[in-house]
């Protein structure tokens, strides 16, 4: 990954910490999610206005893309939502990071997409995905399967599957509407999140009509904590934005959704710190072992 590639992850990677870290203490469900990513398109809307000519040149394959990646956009944040209404931040936000460690790579190799991860990526993949399995646990030498278990970690494991699918989809999208606006770095992503965000927002009120009818998602999106909905979804577009500006700086998109792990031990220390969250011996060496992977995946 080039140094602008791992800069902006970087950043991402802070605020994307930040908005779980508001979606775990607020109590996020579907509707508080549905909320902020409207709040989120509305945010990037006068990039739309400004940026018009951009717009109309996106390519019909691009806006058919919306579709896949606003479902997965959707799964993700019911995933997290429920992992985080049945387990720690500090537990389940990096364990529903850790499945796309393992599913992208994998997705990418069967679609013959993007350059064949190095060895030190691959290395730093797989420890990044051994980090993951120890931080559930509760003694360090002890690994328990039933720890790995739950409705957090089916929640979690959603929430993986969303975010492997819309990673790959986002940046198949991307190379197509960078090649038609002439390679813009900054222009194609930002509009597309804009209509991403838009995407992600009519799923998930769909999910929630479906489950509660038109009156009860009504009230639950009434019930919401607004400010941090709001709060939560301007977070949300910046933090992704940076990732997919980065997708056009890295030669794979595994290295890029591999690298945004770096957010896992922020969470892990938010979590215990803010939270009150107890940080044992297991949960300290997961988060080494997963900067560790991190480190190795920068090199590739």
């Amino acid at each position: 990954m080039s140094v602008t590639a791992i800069t902006l992850v970087l950043i991402s990677a802070l605020v994307h910490a930040g908005w779980n870290l508001l979606g775990k203490r607020d109590s996020a469900d579907g509707a508080y999610f549905c909320v902020a990513s409207a709040v989120g398109a509305v945010v990037l809307l006068p990039f739309l206005v400004v940026w018009g000519g951009a717009v109309t040149r996106m390519p019909p394959a691009v806006w058919a893309y919306l579709v896949p990646t606003g479902l997965f956009q959707g799964l993700y944040f019911v995933g997290l939502a429920g992992a985080y209404r049945n387990g720690d931040l500090s537990v389940a936000y990096p364990v529903a990071r850790a499945f796309p460690v393992l599913m992208v790579p994998a997705i990418t190799a069967v679609l013959g997409v993007g350059e064949r991860p190095t060895a030190p990526a691959v290395a730093g993949m797989v420890v990044v995905a051994a980090g993951l399995l120890v931080i559930p646990q509760e003694r360090l030498l002890r690994l328990s399967v039933r720890r790995l278990l739950g409705p957090w970690a089916l929640y979690a494991l959603l929430a993986g599957v969303g975010t492997a699918g819309y990673s790959v989809v986002d940046d198949a999208a991307l190379q197509l509407y960078r090649s038609a606006l002439n390679g813009a770095a900054f222009q194609a992503p930002i509009i597309y999140a804009a209509f991403q965000s838009l995407s992600t927002a009519l799923f998930l009120a769909l999910f929630g009509v479906a489950r509660m009818g038109r009156s009860g998602f009504r009230s639950a999106v009434g019930g919401i904590q607004l400010r941090s909905a709001t709060a939560a979804g301007v977070a949300i577009v910046v933090a992704y934005g940076l990732v997919l500006v980065a997708y056009g700086f890295a030669r794979n998109v595994s290295y890029v959704v591999a690298f945004r792990q770096v957010s896992l031990p922020l969470g892990a220390v938010l979590g215990v710190t803010l939270l009150g969250e107890k940080l044992g011996p297991a949960r300290a060496a997961g988060a080494a072992l997963i900067v560790t992977g991190l480190v190795l995946v920068s090199l590739g």
